[in-house]
């Protein structure tokens, strides 16, 4: 495990872009079929255990900001947008145009497009031997299309105590609080592990 590194997985850290645009210009191109680090860390996501998991995902945040749809096909391939579909590939102001033009041909309401201020990145099945992630939801911020927030909603809630003492035996600097749910936050990101249909809104 923490096998992370930048050059090995560039594919992780690829920077996100609305429609061909680029979100972030401080990309280096990256090489899908130069190494097995894809494989390796898709292995790693859906046959460790639930610690060990947790762990990875710490450990791949501290080193950068994994690219949404990245992070979510090596969980799944069957992920989707379920809110602000528009705003992730086009942008928010080509996002808003579409949607006026839209709603003038077709009707007030029926574009269907959230504006809120985040997109929802979902995976409902996720790959994990031991099948105790129902699913994963990522908030994004519209912006830069950071995750901002990464939920791991799980089957049966682990002891969340333990976990927590765990991860700070392996990481310096992290900011965990355990409730009925567990926060590992820093200042770019969240990871919150939860039961099922106990998502917050704070």
């Amino acid at each position: 495990m923490y096998t992370n590194n930048n050059e090995e997985r560039k594919f992780l850290y690829a920077k996100p872009y609305f429609s061909g645009v680029i979100v972030d210009t401080d990309s280096n191109g990256f090489d899908w079929f130069g190494n097995d680090e894809r494989g390796q860390l898709g292995r790693i996501l859906k046959v460790s255990n639930f610690t060990d998991l947790i762990c990875e995902l710490v450990h791949l945040f501290k080193e950068g900001l994994p690219n949404y749809y990245e992070l979510s096909s090596l969980f799944s391939m069957e992920y989707e947008i379920v809110q602000g579909y528009l705003i992730s590939r086009y942008g928010i102001e080509t996002a808003r145009r579409e949607k006026e033009e839209f709603e003038r041909r077709f009707g007030k309401g029926k574009a269907g497009m959230d504006n809120g201020d985040k997109i929802i990145c979902r995976v409902e099945n996720v790959e994990r031997k031991d099948q105790d992630i129902s699913k994963i939801e990522m908030d994004i911020d519209i912006e830069c299309l950071k995750i901002n927030d990464l939920y791991i909603f799980v089957n049966e809630v682990p002891d969340l105590n333990e976990l927590k003492t765990i991860i700070e035996e392996k990481f310096d600097d992290i900011n965990i609080t355990v409730g009925n749910e567990l926060i590992v936050k820093d200042k770019t990101y969240r990871i919150i592990v939860l039961e099922e249909n106990k998502k917050t809104t704070d």
